[in-house]
């Protein structure tokens, strides 16, 4: 064979040999890619829409019910933004979805992309605190069946943060056919004279503060200082990325279409959560733990200031109901483990109770 069409026929085979490789690539690449649908769910109540974001495998197989999770918000961050941090690593969403699981969250009303009730157009105090816990049910609600009636499952799993973590629970005990597993992360629990003080009434703290108004505005001062206030200041940068701390407040800014009309930049959040924080510290929970069915994990940090170690472990021996019951604390974390450094101890933690 002449020389030069044995070479050209070689080319030819290593061209071939190329093009299957990276089509092979392409299809593997096509099946382990997230897939994110995004909708605008109708609420119970007249008017109100709950923006509902969806991650999954694109070649996810036929949905189990213990393949299904909705992450559920607390303040100040919608879910939309708090599970699905744009920053590489720091989506939760991405990192349940990357291990098979159907993702799912939804912003409760009064945030995010959902709708804001006609309150936050009028000025704080010409109303009393907006968007409580019997409203939260309802959205909460919506979310469980459209993801039902999507996925064609019966129960869904439940992951709640702070003040999410306490109305999930509460969710759980008022519709235990509808819950598969309950995670609750950072929830706040149990008596606290601190919060009890910051929320209350001036002339009688023990009962909440209802002049406090519909809602709040909190800027990036207001975002950081609390949380800046858990960690000694020589631990700050050992425990943080300033990278995704930025990255947190601008998407939390981008994510209320009225900050811009604030100097400094600043967030609406509903004070009805605040008002719910501060009964379950006065010693009102918002739900009996002894009601929970579903196998539920209590996960809290080692500087978690909402709920004490003491309140974790009587929130434990509650569960007298609970298929099953564990704990997991994480290390030098506080309430916004997520957001931090040693968050793939929370996302594994968790994904393991998952799993089982």
């Amino acid at each position: 064979m002449n020389c030069w069409l044995r070479i050209g026929m070689m080319c030819r085979i290593a061209v071939a040999i190329a093009a299957i490789s990276a089509s092979t690539v392409s299809a593997a690449e096509q099946e382990n890619a997230i897939v994110k649908e995004e909708f605008l769910v109708q609420g119970k109540d007249q008017g109100v829409k709950l923006f509902v974001r969806e991650k999954r495998l694109a070649n996810l197989p036929k949905i189990a019910k213990e393949n299904v999770v909705l992450f559920i918000h607390g303040l100040p961050s919608p879910g939309s933004v708090i599970f699905d941090l744009a920053i590489p690593g720091y989506s939760w969403l991405d990192y349940v979805a990357q291990r098979g699981l159907d993702a799912f969250t939804v912003d409760i009303r009064g945030f995010g992309r959902s709708t804001r009730p006609a309150e936050m157009k009028e000025l704080p105090y010409q109303n009393l605190p907006i968007v409580r816990a019997d409203q939260v049910m309802r959205d909460i609600d919506v979310a469980v069946d459209f993801i039902r009636s999507k996925r064609k499952v019966d129960k869904v799993n439940i992951i709640g943060h702070s003040i999410g973590a306490s109305w999930s629970a509460l969710y759980a005990t008022l519709h235990p056919d509808k819950v598969g597993k309950l995670v609750m992360y950072g929830a706040i629990y149990g008596k606290n004279s601190t919060f009890i003080s910051a929320f209350g009434d001036p002339a009688n703290p023990d009962r909440p503060n209802l002049e406090m108004g519909a809602y709040r505005y909190l800027g990036r001062k207001e975002l950081l200082d609390q949380w800046d206030g858990w960690i000694k200041p020589e631990f700050q940068d050992d425990w943080r990325d300033r990278e995704v701390i930025e990255a947190w407040i601008d998407e939390l800014l981008s994510s209320d279409p009225t900050a811009k009309q604030r100097s400094p930049q600043s967030i609406q959040v509903p004070n009805g959560p605040y008002i719910d924080w501060h009964e379950i510290h006065a010693g009102r929970s918002l739900f009996d733990p002894a009601r929970i069915k579903a196998s539920t994990m209590i996960v809290r940090g080692s500087a978690e200031e909402l709920m004490t170690n003491e309140a974790a472990n009587e929130l434990l021996q509650g569960l007298t109901s609970a298929s099953s019951k564990r704990r997991l604390d994480l290390g030098d974390s506080t309430h916004y483990a997520i957001l931090e450094k040693n968050r793939l101890q929370l996302y594994r933690g968790v994904q393991s109770f998952l799993e089982e």
